[in-house]
Parts: structure tokens; sequence; C-alpha cells
């Protein structure tokens, strides 16, 4: 989950190094990252190194120094009459701190709508994308285990395949043999049977324990998909009230549905195998991200960096994505031949670094964020 990242300026210590623990340990709902200075001088040269800010929480008495064009500026006010009457977003400092902090999070997802609706989450549905910028790298298989292995903690998942060649038959199937295809008629037409036809039309695999639509493989269905009516169904299956976590598994172009479902998820878990032809493309999409979603570091900052066919020696140098490896899932020799159900979603090795993953990534998440001082 994309976390809101604050930086905190103000001149009274006691009170900023009180509020800045404040947020981290208690207030914040496990949203923010938080970085505060009490200088203005160190404050302007953290700024100068480029690092992203969501929030930057000054104090009026300090020089606003010259600002990223995405950061969103609250002023931290002494009197209570200037908070009214200031023409830009201003707080009063002597308030309850929790009342103080739920008031930044209006003002910021009053700025921030798509931020406001992501955030609002976090105590329910959590969206996860799986996507690899190159084919064959293992991107499903990872995705339905990864959906497997959730469910085996406990936890309801639904399971939506949204590439234009889809392969949910090979790994997930009930006993139902109508298929799901309608499910995009519904959207299309942004019908108020969406929810209704949401329950008829999903399928539940007892096995893997994940619901799924059994989706017929129509191509041309899934390229006139537009991003308005992915989000609609992802929409409907949060509407359900009936998930945990939903799973999108895109496949490696940059169609619309596939970017409205990055822009959809709480996390990006971003496969690459151990080769030289993954982090070049990423790098190529890291570049072009302003152009696709409007701002640059709105996906890095969601991304969950996995390596697949890991055979134990990194063949290159993934340092340059900036991203670090939070996974590293085993190369597999069986799965190079034709396999079952049960033995592509019941290969203990790589389970137990998903669940590893499923620890390091999903729980830690969950934890809170991050304290830096720069006194």
């Amino acid at each position: 989950m994309k976390k809101i990242r604050i930086v905190i300026t103000d001149t009274n210590v006691d009170y900023l190094q009180s509020l800045a623990s404040f947020i981290r340990n208690e207030g914040g709902n496990n949203q923010f990252l938080v970085t505060y200075f009490s200088k203005e001088e160190t404050l302007s040269s953290y700024l100068k190194q480029g690092e992203m800010v969501d929030i930057l929480l000054v104090s009026s008495e300090i020089s606003i120094p010259r600002i990223q064009r995405d950061m969103f500026v609250i002023l931290l006010e002494d009197d209570l009459l200037k908070v009214k009457n200031t023409s830009m977003p201003s707080v009063y400092r002597y308030q309850r701190l929790d009342q103080l902090v739920s008031n930044i999070l209006g003002l910021y997802y009053e700025k921030n709508e798509e931020a406001g609706r992501l955030l609002q989450r976090n105590n329910q549905t959590k969206i996860f994308s799986f996507y690899s910028p190159n084919g064959g790298v293992g991107k499903t298989t990872t995705a339905v285990n990864f959906s497997k292995q959730l469910a085996l903690n406990d936890a309801k998942v639904f399971y939506l395949n949204l590439e234009t060649f889809n392969t949910t038959k090979l790994f997930l199937s009930d006993d139902n043999e109508n298929p799901s295809l309608q499910i995009f008629y519904y959207a299309k037409t942004a019908s108020g049977q969406l929810l209704s036809k949401i329950e008829k039309l999903r399928r539940h695999d007892p096995h893997a324990m994940v619901d799924f639509f059994d989706i017929e493989i129509n191509a041309q269905e899934l390229l006139e998909l537009s991003g308005n009516e992915i989000e609609r169904i992802v929409n409907g299956l949060l509407e359900t009230d009936a998930y945990d976590y939903i799973i999108l598994d895109l496949d490696s172009s940059i169609h619309e549905r596939n970017l409205m479902a990055m822009k959809e998820s709480d996390t990006i878990f971003w496969i690459l195998a151990n080769d030289s032809f993954g982090p070049l493309k990423t790098k190529s999409f890291l570049e072009e991200e302003e152009k696709f979603f409007g701002r640059e570091n709105v996906m890095k900052d969601k991304m969950s960096l996995i390596i697949n066919k890991f055979n134990g020696n990194l063949l290159n140098d993934f340092d340059e994505l900036e991203l670090p490896i939070d996974g590293y899932l085993p190369f597999i020799p069986n799965w190079t031949h034709p396999q079952s159900r049960a033995e592509l979603l019941g290969n203990d090795l790589f389970n137990q670094e998903i669940q590893s993953i499923i620890r390091k990534v999903i729980l830690t998440n969950q934890e809170g964020g991050v304290l830096n001082s720069g006194f």
C-alpha cells in the first residue's frame, strides 16, 4: 500500500518530536512515512535532493523553500484566527493530536481524491496487481500461488485474470460449466445489475480456496475494455464486501485496462526473471511514468520487486532500478514440463518463499511507517 510521505518542520523541538512520534506510532493509522526537521536550512537541503514528499507540514514562521510541483503544503499555525482567515491550507497547532492528524488527512484528501479513495481501504480489501514488462517470467504462476497462500492464511481472496489471452483454466476450476465472460458486458453498459451479476458469475476453486471469474479466451473483448470498465469491476468486487484481497493478474502490455488496474492497486508485485531484459524494460517504464499517470513515482512507490526463477546468483545488477528486492522465487525445474493443477499450486519450496514475501511485504506494511529526523 502506498503511504503518505510527510515532512514536518518546526523550530519547537519538543513539539516537533512529540507530533512526529504520535503520527508514527499512534495517530497515523499506519498511513505515514515521517521525516522531520527543526531548521529551515536542513529542510531546504533535504528538498534539494529531490526526495518525494506528499505533504510538507511547516510552521508559518519558517520561510517555505522552492517546492516540488506535486508537494502539498500545510501551514502549522499558532493562532486559530489565522487558520480561519489564511488563503493557504493550515491547521491549528494547539489541538488534540488525533484531531490535528485528522485535519491534515482531510485537507490532503480534498487535494488528492485518488489518495483519499485508496487510503480509505486501509482496514478493508487490499488490491494487489501482478505485472511483468516481459512475458514468460512465471507471473501468472506466481499470482495464482500467491492467491492460494493468502487463502491458506484464512483470507478471502478473489483472483481476476486480465490478460489478453488468459490461462486461468490451467490453474483454477469448478463444477459450473457456464463461463463468466458476461461480466465485461455488464461493466461496459454500466449496468446497475453488475453487483448481482458478480454474485452469479463468480466461481470457487475448492483446492485453491479462491474465487475467480471463469473467462473464456476472447482477445477482442479484453482489448476493447476501457480503464473505466476495469474500475467498475474492481469497485463491484469491493462492494460485495466479501474479500480481504483482490488479485489482478495483468499481461505485459500498457493497455489502459492494465494502467487502471495498477492505479487501483495498493501494491504492485513487479515480477522479473533473473535476466537483463526485465530491468531494462522496468527502467523504461519508470521513465515514462509521468506520461502514463500524470506524476512521477506514483506507481514506483507501490511496487514490490520479485525475482522469479532464481538459481542462487543474480545475473544482473538490479540496483539501478532503486527498488528493493522483496523476494527471490526459486527456479522449479519440473515446471519446464506439463504439470497438473495440483503440481503447479503445490510446490513447497516455491510457496515457502511466497509466505516469506507475504510476511515481509503485507504484514510489514500493516505495522506502520518510518520515522526519520534531520536536525
